[in-house]
C-alpha cells in the first residue's frame, strides 16, 4: 500500500471528525444546562411561569463550592502532587527522578498563571462533564530594555558581556538608543532578547474540545483534539506562507461568539474592532488521531492540523498532548459525570417547590378579595394609606359586606419538609455535611459526638474520592506528558528556584523512563489527624529509644519527622532534620578528595625545580590564590556538615581537618620558599647568560691586521 494522499487524508478523517464534532456538540448542551444551574439562570429548567415567583434553588453552587476548599487544599498546597521514582539504586537513576520531580511540580504550580489553571480545571470539572489541559514546548522571546548612565567605553563592553551571558537560554544583546555626554561617557540603552522554549499549560475551553463518542480513554480514542479560531495574522506570525493563509475559508465573526457563555475561559475569542484581512478569523482544529498513513497496514498516532478541509500540518506524534479531569468516572467511558449532573435534578425539584412555597406566602400576605358589583373597581385596584372606595348610592348592601378577602391555605410548611427529605437524598448522593443537617439547626445537638463523626467521614469519604480520581488520572497523566514532551522537544536547559535554590535543568538528557507515584490518597484531605497519628508514634519512638530498645532506630525517627512535616506543609524536611542514611562516609569521602588536591598542588611545588616549569607557575600564581580560597571555602563547609554528626565523628573529622590545615601552612611556607629561590636562581640564570653572551661575543670578536692585510680572533 502506498502513502495516502492529502485528499485521500481528509476522506479518512471525515467520519471521525463528523464523529467528534456531533457528540461535543451534545455535551456541549448537557454543559450547558449544568452552567445555569451553577449561575442560577433562569432559563431552560428553571425558566418561570406566568405570575410565578421565579426563585432558583443554590444546589449545584452549593455543591460545587462545597467540594472547592478541600480539593484547593490538595492540589494547590505545598506538597508535591506526583513524584517519579526511580528503578534502580544507581545514582544517576535517582538524580534524574529527583530533578524530574521537581521540575515537573515548578512547572505545574509555580507558574504566573498555575493557580489559574489548576483552579479552573478543579471547578470545571465540577461543573460540566470534564475539563482538559494543553501541554507543549513554547518558543518564546522575552525583550526586555536595560539603561545605563555615565558609563565609559570600557564600562560599556563589560556591561554589554555580562548581560550576554546565559547558560540556559540563547541572548542576544545589543544598543537601542545611545546618548554621548562627551567623548568618554554616555547614556546607553541595551536591548536583551532572550529566546527560549518553555513548557507551557493552558486550559481548553469545553466546547472547543473534540473526542469521539466511543472512546474509553485519551490514548486509545480514534480521534482527540481541539478546535477553535485563529486570525490570518497570528498564523503568518507562526511561519505560514501569506498564499497558504490566502487560501483558507474566513469564519464570520458571529459563529466565533455564537457560543462564549464558558466561565472556564482562558483561549476566549474576542471580536476585531479592526476590519482588516489580518484580523479575519479562521478554523484552527488540531487533531491526534489513529490512522495508516504510510500504508504499511498499522495504524499509528499523528497530528494533523487543519483549518476548514485545507492541511497545514501533518506528522507522526506518537502521543496525546491532553489531560482530562472528570469529577465521577464511569466503567469504559473517556468522560465521566460532574458533580452538577449528580444534582441537578435535585436543583430543579427544589426550585419548584421553593417557587410554589413562595407564590403561595404571597397569596397568603396578599389575599384575592370579593368585590361586589356596586364597588368602583378602579378605587380598589389603587391601593394606598387612607384610600377611599366609592360605592353607589342607592345600594342596599352594607360597607363591610361589600369587599372581603378570599383566604389561602398556607402550604409551606409540607414545601419545606419536603424540601429537607430532598436535602438529605442530595447529601447521599454528593457527601456534603451542610445538606446532612438539613433545614433544622439544632440537628448538630441531637447527634452524639461519635455518630456525628462518623457522618462527617462517611461524607468526607466521597469528596476524597473525587481528589484520587483527579490525581490518579487528570494529573498523572499531565505529569507524565509533561516529561515526555521536556525531554524530546526542550532542547535548551532552564534555571528554576526551587526552595530558595537554583537548579539548573536539561530535559534532553534525561535517559530513564520512571514510574509515577500520585502523593494524593483517600485520607489526603485529613492531614490533621495523620499528623496526630505520626505525633503519638513520635511519643512511642521516643519511650523505646530511652529503653535502649532495638525495635527503633534514627532512621525511623527521621522518616516519622519527615512524615510530620510534609502534612504540615512543608516539602524539603531534610532542612529541618539531618536525614541519617547521609553518615560519616560522606564527610570522610569529602575529606579525601581535599586531601588528593593539597598532595597534587604539592607535586607541582616539587617540579618547580625545573627553571622553566618555575616561571610558568609564577605566571600562575593567581590560580593558585583562586584555589587555596576554593579549599578554604570546602574546608569552612565541611567544618558545617562535621557539627551536625556526633561526637566521635566530629573530633575524627576535626582531626584530618586539623592535618590538612597544618599542610596547607607548610604548603604556603614552601610556596614562599620556592619563590624565593625561584628569584634567586632566575638571577643566577641571567648572571650566567650575560657571562656566557660576553665569552661568545669576545671570542668572535674579528681584529684586522695592517701587515698582513687580514682578520684574525682577537682572543688568539
Amino acid at each position: 500500500m502506498n502513502k495516502m494522499t492529502e485528499a485521500e487524508l481528509i476522506t479518512a478523517l471525515a467520519p471521525a471528525r463528523a464523529n467528534a464534532e456531533t457528540y461535543s456538540s451534545e455535551l456541549s448542551t448537557l454543559n450547558d444546562c449544568f452552567e445555569d444551574a451553577y449561575y442560577g439562570r433562569k432559563t431552560g429548567d428553571f425558566e418561570p411561569l406566568d405570575e410565578q415567583s421565579s426563585a432558583v434553588s443554590s444546589d449545584v453552587f452549593d455543591t460545587v463550592e462545597s467540594d472547592m476548599p478541600p480539593q484547593a487544599r490538595v492540589f494547590l498546597g505545598s506538597g508535591d502532587i506526583i513524584t517519579f521514582k526511580p528503578n534502580s539504586n544507581k545514582p544517576a537513576d535517582i538524580e534524574e527522578a529527583e530533578e524530574k520531580t521537581k521540575y515537573i511540580n515548578w512547572v505545574v504550580r509555580n507558574q504566573p498563571e498555575s493557580f489559574k489553571m489548576i483552579f479552573n480545571v478543579l471547578k470545571g470539572a465540577a461543573i460540566y462533564k470534564n475539563a482538559v489541559l494543553k501541554y507543549y514546548v513554547e518558543d518564546q522571546k522575552e525583550i526586555e530594555m536595560v539603561e545605563y548612565k555615565n558609563v565609559n567605553i570600557e564600562e560599556v563592553q563589560k556591561i554589554s558581556a555580562s548581560l550576554g551571558r546565559a547558560e540556559v537560554d540563547k541572548v542576544t544583546v545589543d544598543i537601542a538608543e545611545q546618548e554621548e555626554i562627551d567623548e568618554q561617557t554616555f547614556n546607553i540603552r541595551f536591548r536583551v532578547t532572550k529566546e527560549s522554549k518553555k513548557l507551557v499549560i493552558v486550559n481548553i475551553r469545553r466546547d472547543h474540545f473534540r473526542i469521539t463518542d466511543d472512546a474509553e480513554d485519551l490514548e486509545t480514542a480514534q480521534l482527540v483534539g481541539d478546535s477553535s479560531y485563529i486570525t490570518r495574522g497570528e498564523l503568518i506570525a507562526e511561519g505560514y506562507s501569506k498564499d497558504v493563509v490566502n487560501k483558507l475559508s474566513t469564519v464570520s465573526i458571529g459563529s466565533v461568539n455564537s457560543n462564549n457563555r464558558d466561565s472556564n475561559n482562558s483561549q476566549g475569542i474576542e471580536k476585531s474592532l479592526i476590519n482588516d484581512w489580518a484580523s479575519e478569523y479562521v478554523e484552527d482544529s488540531d487533531y491526534y488521531v489513529k490512522i495508516d498513513f504510510d500504508g504499511d497496514g498499522i495504524a499509528e498516532r499523528r497530528r494533523i492540523r487543519m483549518s476548514g478541509e485545507t492541511i497545514l500540518e501533518n506528522e507522526y506524534y506518537n502521543h496525546v498532548p491532553y489531560a482530562s479531569f472528570t469529577a465521577i468516572l464511569m466503567p469504559n467511558k473517556a468522560i465521566g459525570l460532574s458533580r452538577a449532573e449528580i444534582v441537578y435534578e435535585t436543583q430543579r425539584q427544589k426550585t419548584t417547590l421553593l417557587r410554589g412555597m413562595f407564590t403561595n406566602m404571597d397569596m397568603v400576605n396578599n389575599p384575592r378579595n370579593i368585590v361586589h358589583p356596586d364597588v368602583d373597581l378602579d378605587d380598589m385596584l389603587y391601593m394606598r394609606t387612607n384610600g377611599i372606595i366609592r360605592m353607589e348610592d342607592d345600594t342596599s348592601i352594607l360597607p363591610q359586606n361589600a369587599v372581603f378577602p378570599l383566604t389561602t391555605q398556607y402550604t409551606g410548611t409540607e414545601s419545606l419538609q419536603t424540601m429537607q427529605y430532598i436535602d438529605q437524598a442530595r447529601a447521599q448522593k454528593t457527601g456534603d455535611l451542610l445538606t446532612n443537617q438539613g433545614l433544622d439547626a439544632d440537628s448538630i445537638a441531637k447527634e452524639t459526638a461519635t455518630r456525628f463523626a462518623g457522618v462527617e467521614k462517611a461524607g468526607a469519604a466521597k469528596g476524597e474520592l473525587i481528589i484520587r480520581n483527579y490525581a490518579e488520572t487528570g494529573f498523572r497523566k499531565l505529569f507524565e506528558g509533561l516529561a515526555w514532551t521536556a525531554s524530546r522537544f526542550q532542547d535548551s536547559k532552564t534555571e528554576i528556584l526551587v526552595l530558595g535554590k537554583e537548579l539548573t535543568v536539561n530535559p534532553t538528557g534525561w535517559m530513564y523512563d520512571h514510574k509515577i507515584e500520585t502523593k494524593v490518597g483517600l485520607g489526603a484531605g485529613d492531614n490533621e489527624g495523620l499528623i496526630e497519628a505520626r505525633q503519638a508514634i513520635y511519643g512511642i519512638q521516643q519511650q523505646l529509644k530511652v529503653q535502649g530498645s532495638t525495635l527503633v532506630d534514627e532512621q525511623g525517627i527521621y522518616e516519622n519527622l519527615n512524615g510530620i512535616t510534609q502534612g504540615l506543609g512543608f516539602n524539603a524536611s531534610e532542612r529541618l532534620f539531618n536525614n541519617p542514611d547521609e553518615d560519616s562516609e560522606t564527610l570522610k569521602a569529602e575529606n579525601e578528595q581535599l586531601n588528593a588536591m593539597v598532595i597534587q598542588m604539592q607535586e607541582q611545588l616539587k617540579q618547580m625545580e625545573n627553571p622553566l616549569v618555575e616561571m610558568e607557575q609564577v605566571k600562575r600564581e593567581g590560580d593558585i590564590a583562586i584555589a587555596q580560597g576554593n579549599l578554604s571555602l570546602k574546608a569552612s563547609e565541611l567544618q558545617e556538615k562535621q557539627r551536625q554528626f556526633n561526637v566521635k565523628t566530629e573530633n575524627q573529622v576535626g582531626l584530618e581537618l586539623a592535618n590538612y590545615q597544618q599542610s596547607q601552612q607548610k604548603l604556603d611556607s614552601e610556596a614562599q620558599a620556592q619563590s624565593k629561590q625561584l628569584a634567586l636562581k632566575l638571577t643566577e640564570l641571567e648572571l650566567q647568560f650575560n657571562q656566557q653572551l660576553d665569552k661568545e661575543v669576545a671570542d668572535n670578536v674579528l681584529v684586522f691586521d695592517p701587515a698582513t692585510g687580514d682578520f684574525s680572533n682577537a682572543s688568539r
